[in-house]
């Protein structure tokens, strides 16, 4: 047998590695990485050994000598191990190997010193490999947790077990009253407890969710742990029961949703309390949810506006997440819309001769629409009755519609109505009524002498221009003189259809004025208050007819 001591070659393996035949696997010695006591029970030795990459060699001897802690290399072995098994493999390559408990007479700490061979026949010494620990040892044994799937209605769970000192000579085993053991039930419990004189601990909590338990002890004697036990909580099935699941309101109008949450305890349903739930559109992929959380009766109540025609949906948020109850309970809301109408816009300008300029919009709260709808142009002498379209004009919502030189009256309220849409639910709608109105004028005792008059000669127009100003609600107050505005002077020959400005004058403080003209030909004359300020309507008098000879 060829020995090879760590970090030394001998002589003959350099040789036959020299003559080698080219191409042949050479097997590498195992390397003894560390050996130690065993974590759950410290007279038992672990070997940890990386035995090569050549396929199909293994460590196929282990040799274990214990020699107490600080003595010379060259000490006599206080014990021989060579019984070892694997017991853990780390690759292919690299593995663990354990031996039964160890008796030795003597408690204390031993150094480990191995010497491994593989099953290519190369060996490996490492003196000092490591520390067996052999002393006595603290341990926890029969550790349970009761139950394990604890439910809403029992969330009471217990952890157990008892806390022993053994012996690693004898295997006795002796309890250890008054110490300290950290217990944890899941991820909401963690306390320490202390063992009675038997060394039994327990701890029972509710839990507020599930996780892992386990207890540790950790002293100047060691550690000793246990095998983590899974804490499962049982879901127990939900349901939301509502109240009303189906609205028909109008749009913008608030809508509220209530109802109830329950659970299944055995074969009864009782309320739950204190759980968030949401109120979103169904199948929304942009949350805009509205956040409730049920009462001691397991009751909610959600508060939402509505805008057009959708379904809501009940359910469960993401977060937080409640390991007691089944949160994949939803419940569905239908809501259908009336649509509202208002008028956004609406201006009237009237000019001097009664015509009317309107704009107007109309917008939709709902249910979205694009198609054309009609909208009246609407008339009323009081403003309270009777009411009559003048014109019907075709838009759409939210666009601005024009309507130009519209013939009103002197005096009257306008108004703009949408009807409204019946098959689809549109709310109609009508705008503020608006008086238009300005101030009457007119020439009275208009005349033109003399009559008849000589061809070239002065002919003298004249006349009274008085006003009438709007009353409070309806109709205008007396005539009175308007003097101090310009007055203009037409004339239309015989036989023709076309006036003509012949002069201007201005009225004085009574509204009389006076104008002398060359008279040109047969015709007709007449006074006119043609270009009124924006609160006077324009005004004549009465036509005369000249012969001129």
């Amino acid at each position: 047998m060829k020995h090879i001591t760590r970090g030394m070659v001998t002589a003959g393996a350099v040789l036959l590695s020299t003559l080698a035949i080219p191409g042949a696997a050479h097997a590498a010695a195992p390397f003894v990485q560390e050996a130690s006591s065993h974590s759950t029970d410290w007279s038992v030795i672990d070997v940890r050994i990386n035995h090569g990459s050549v396929v199909g060699e293994d460590v196929k001897k282990i040799t274990a000598k214990l020699r107490p802690l600080g003595s010379a290399e060259t000490d006599t072995p206080v014990a021989t191990i060579t019984d070892f098994t694997e017991t853990y493999q780390a690759s292919p390559w690299e593995g663990t190997w354990s031996s039964p408990p160890v008796h030795l007479d003597t408690l204390g700490e031993y150094t480990i010193d191995v010497e491994a061979t593989n099953s290519g026949g190369e060996t490996t010494v490492q003196q000092n490999a490591g520390v067996l620990r052999y002393q006595k040892q603290p341990l926890i044994t029969g550790f349970t947790v009761t139950p394990t799937t604890p439910n809403i209605d029992a969330k009471l769970v217990t952890g157990s077990g008892d806390l022993l000192l053994r012996d690693p000579s004898t295997r006795a085993t002796e309890a250890m009253p008054g110490a300290s053991v950290d217990v944890r039930l899941g991820d909401s419990v963690e306390e320490t407890v202390t063992t009675d004189d038997q060394g039994h601990f327990s701890l029972a909590r509710e839990v507020s969710e599930g996780g892992w338990a386990r207890a540790e002890y950790r002293s100047d004697l060691g550690y000793a742990g246990v095998p983590s036990v899974a804490i499962n909580p049982r879901a127990a099935p939900t349901r939301l029961i509502l109240d009303k699941n189906s609205f028909h309101l109008v749009a913008d109008a608030e809508m509220k949703v209530t109802g109830r949450l329950e659970y299944r305890s055995g074969s009864v349903w009782k309320p739950l309390a204190g759980i968030p739930l949401e109120l979103d559109y169904k199948n929304s992929s942009i949350t805009d949810a509205t956040k409730a959380t049920t009462n001691t009766a397991g009751r909610f109540t959600f508060v939402r506006r509505v805008y057009g025609n959708t379904t809501f949906e009940v359910g469960f948020p993401p977060y937080p997440y409640n390991a007691w109850i089944v949160r994949t309970a939803t419940a569905d809301v239908k809501v259908k819309v009336t649509s509202t109408s208002r008028f956004t816009e609406f201006t009237a300008a009237q000019d001097d001769r009664a015509q009317l300029d309107i704009t107007g919009i109309v917008d939709l709260s709902g249910n979205y629409y694009s198609g054309r709808i009609k909208v009246d142009i609407q008339y009323s002498a009081d403003g309270r009755t009777g009411w009559r379209t003048k014109k019907t004009v075709q838009t759409g919502f939210g666009q601005q519609f024009i309507v130009e030189r519209l013939q009103g009256d002197a005096d009257g309220y306008w108004r703009l109505r949408y009807a409204g849409d019946s098959a689809r639910d549109f709310k109609g709608t009508t705008s503020r009524a608006v008086r238009k109105v300005r101030a009457l004028t007119r020439i009275i005792s208009a005349n033109a002498t003399p009559e008849p008059v000589r061809k070239g000669a002065t002919l003298t127009v004249k006349g009274v221009l008085q006003e009438a100003k709007p009353a409070s609600t309806v109709g205008w107050t007396s005539w009175k003189a308007y003097g101090g505005k310009w007055v203009q002077i037409l004339f239309r020959p015989r036989g023709e259809n076309t006036w003509y400005l012949m002069g201007s004058v201005k009225t004085g403080r009574n509204g009389s004025f006076a104008k002398g003209i060359r008279a040109p030909m047969d015709g007709t004359w007449v006074p006119v208050h043609l270009e009124p300020d924006s609160r006077h309507f324009a005004g004549a008098g009465a036509e005369d007819y000249v012969d001129v000879r």
